[in-house]
């Protein structure tokens, strides 16, 4: 991506984050706390194999940039046009301290 950022920041992204409870017998339950939206630089990335059901797929990923300071985490979830991607990889690059990268891949 070039220095200028702001321009290109164009499209709103929804951050969320599991939140898991125990049970009185051990087990867990949970969902999806939303944690902010934000502005957002969406591109794609390719695609990588997820195996399901003995069987390999190809999963649409996602590379997402957007302004430092979003409380972002590995293993939380972006959504983004009724697209649901989770956060695999998080980039804060000391050259570009305005800014988060994170690579997403896209969940089925």
């Amino acid at each position: 991506m070039s220095a200028e950022l702001a321009g290109r920041l164009r499209e709103r992204i929804t951050i969320e984050r599991r939140e898991t409870t125990r049970d009185a017998v051990g087990g867990t339950s949970g969902g999806w706390t939303p944690i902010g939206e934000w502005w957002a630089a969406v591109a794609p990335d390719g695609s990588g194999d997820i195996v399901a059901a003995d069987r390999r797929t190809a999963a649409a990923r996602w590379r997402i940039t957007l302004r430092t300071g979003a409380d972002l985490r590995i293993g939380d979830r972006l959504t983004w046009r009724g697209t649901r991607m989770r956060v695999r990889r998080r980039i804060d690059d000391p050259a570009q301290p305005d800014r988060i990268t994170v690579e997403t891949e896209e969940e089925r």
